[in-house]
């Protein structure tokens, strides 16, 4: 057999393009393909012809094969199906004998047919992602990576186009590192020339974080802020939108922010609020902080009564007495203080004021209210107006005598002044005695001087209400009786100075008085008990024979009171005889 050597002449070549468009997809010849290995690729939209030569000199004469059984499947012929396609002799003969191989064998050419592109991908580093309305969204650090594969010949080449540029040949990683809309467009050719239809990826890296602003609703004072009021966050993103908006006070835990921010829970004095938003893709904003000084302690209100006061079972007042207000507040300033009496309407306190007039409880409240609308608990004061004088009633003790519209005293007497109140009570009476001199009454008192006595007397309260001066007359009388003694002889004798009576003398005692006259008599015989000298009971001196005794010295003590208790006292002495 002549030795023959069967060649395939490739049909095609690759071709790139030159001058095309921005992102125009590149021109891709069909061709074929010889592998390192020596496997041979052939692009199924290629025609096939044999050639058999019988040399391996390219120059040898080539001989084209032709079908005669089937004429109309040849010259050209085409591949019928993807992979391996083999070119087939029978039988195999060894080159050196040129005998038939046994057991037989065929003589098999390979050839893989290829009419598939490669499948290209693509894998986006993992990143934050946000899709909204159809647009997706990455953050910072996004790089994409190409990838190819071709299940026949192999990948030639990944191509690649951002935003209409013109395609180039992907060979690293490629990095997203600026903020703007991406079109990513990429495919990948084989050694055949087989090209796949481009993809398309569009994105939108969003760089930027987001922008947040506070504003801090009424009540307030430039940065001194009320309870009441509350924090509004106010978030803004261009791209992916704002995730959450976190805020947190001084030191504490970050919340997520949904609505206004209240600040009842802050304790009062000086606060930092802080609060940053993230977007979707987690870019995060630098931190923002409004520092304010929360004043939630109300105004202290405090009351001074002015003038007339008086404090025991209540605090009583008068009708001159005012009420002064003051108020203090810790940071904001007092804005009003107010004030009812008795359960009127409220009143805004400008100057010291007034109780009604009427005796007996009235009850103010007053309160306060800062620049920031803290309003103070009310407080309460009770007061009692008294507005009534007291009353001072004089009595005398004893002695004392009444006679001829004149009531008759003596040194002795106790005068006592007493006071009626039925307000705040008694805060001094004083009197003075024929206007000789003001004086405190203390305690009861006596007039030592005799005569005719004009006592002026009055009570002032514990709020100053005076009494009108009230009078009342007396006379003082210190004088007592003035004692008279008679004897009934004349003396008959003298003795040691003394007179001397004859022992039937009798004895007879007398006394006047000036004023009141004379009450009792009293007379002792030689240091005997004082007894009557007359009454109705008993008989008088002169009546009883006291001195029988003969020739003996009596000593007579006579006492005489009127009808205040004055006493004057006379001691006569004398001798007795029987001759």
């Amino acid at each position: 057999m002549m030795k023959t050597k069967m060649l395939i002449i490739m049909g095609s070549f690759l071709f790139l393009s030159i001058g095309v468009l921005a992102q125009q997809q590149l021109e891709h010849k069909k061709r074929t393909y010889i592998s390192a290995d020596g496997t041979i690729y052939w692009n199924r939209a290629l025609p096939v012809y044999l050639w058999a030569s019988t040399s391996n000199d390219v120059n040898a004469e080539n001989i084209m094969l032709k079908s005669k059984k089937m004429p109309q499947y040849v010259n050209p012929m085409y591949w019928d199906q993807e992979g391996v396609h083999y070119i087939r002799h029978d039988w195999a003969v060894n080159k050196t004998t040129k005998k038939k191989v046994y057991p037989e064998i065929e003589v098999i050419y390979e050839v893989y047919a290829d009419g598939l592109a490669p499948a290209s991908s693509s894998k986006f580093a993992t990143v934050p992602k946000y899709v909204k309305g159809g647009v997706i969204y990455y953050g910072k650090g996004l790089t994409v990576d190409l990838s190819s594969r071709d299940a026949v010949s192999g990948v030639e080449n990944t191509y690649y186009s951002i935003n209409a540029a013109a395609y180039t040949t992907y060979s690293s990683t490629l990095a997203m590192n600026e903020e703007k809309a991406y079109t990513l467009k990429y495919y990948a050719s084989d050694n055949t020339g087989n090209a796949e239809e481009p993809k398309t990826k569009s994105y939108t890296v969003d760089l930027t974080a987001p922008s947040s602003s506070h504003s801090v609703s009424m009540p307030k004072l430039g940065d001194i802020v009320s309870p009441k009021a509350k924090i509004t966050l106010s978030f803004t993103d261009n791209l992916s939108g704002v995730r959450n908006t976190m805020y947190f006070f001084d030191n504490a835990t970050a919340k997520m922010y949904y609505n206004p921010i209240s600040l009842w829970s802050l304790t009062d004095g000086n606060h930092t609020l802080n609060y940053f938003s993230t977007d979707n893709v987690l870019n995060i904003e630098e931190k923002k902080t409004y520092s304010f000084y929360l004043d939630k302690i109300a105004p202290v209100v405090s009351q001074e009564i002015v003038g007339d006061l008086s404090t025991t079972n209540c605090k009583y007042i008068s009708s001159r007495t005012t009420i002064k207000l003051t108020a203090t507040d810790n940071k904001a300033g007092v804005e009003n203080i107010f004030y009812s009496i008795d359960g009127s309407g409220q009143s805004t306190y400008s100057s010291p004021f007034k109780i009604p007039t009427k005796d007996g409880k009235h009850t103010i409240a007053y309160w306060g209210v800062d620049k920031v609308t803290n309003l103070a608990s009310k407080k309460y004061l009770t007061v009692c107006m008294d507005n009534t004088k007291p009353a001072t009633y004089i009595s005398y003790g004893k002695p004392q005598f009444f006679t001829r519209d004149t009531l008759f005293i003596n040194k002795n007497t106790p005068v006592t002044l007493t006071a009626r109140d039925y307000g705040s009570g008694i805060l001094k009476t004083e009197y003075s005695v024929n206007d000789a001199g003001i004086k405190t009454y203390t305690s009861p008192y006596k007039i030592p001087e005799e005569g005719y006595k004009t006592i002026k007397f009055y009570s002032t309260d514990k709020v100053n209400n005076v009494e009108d001066a009230k009078t009342s007359n007396c006379f003082v009388d210190n004088t007592p009786p003035v004692i008279y003694v008679n004897f009934s002889i004349e003396p008959i004798d003298k003795k040691s100075g003394l007179n001397v009576y004859p022992n039937y003398t009798r004895l007879y005692v007398g006394a006047t008085d000036k004023h009141v006259g004379t009450n009792q008599i009293l007379y002792g015989v030689n240091n005997a008990p004082l007894k009557d000298y007359s009454s109705p009971y008993t008989l008088d001196m002169s009546e009883i024979p006291h001195f029988s005794k003969k020739n003996a010295k009596y000593t007579v003590k006579v006492q005489a009171k009127d009808k205040l208790g004055n006493t004057s006292e006379k001691i006569v002495e004398f001798y007795v005889t029987d001759k």
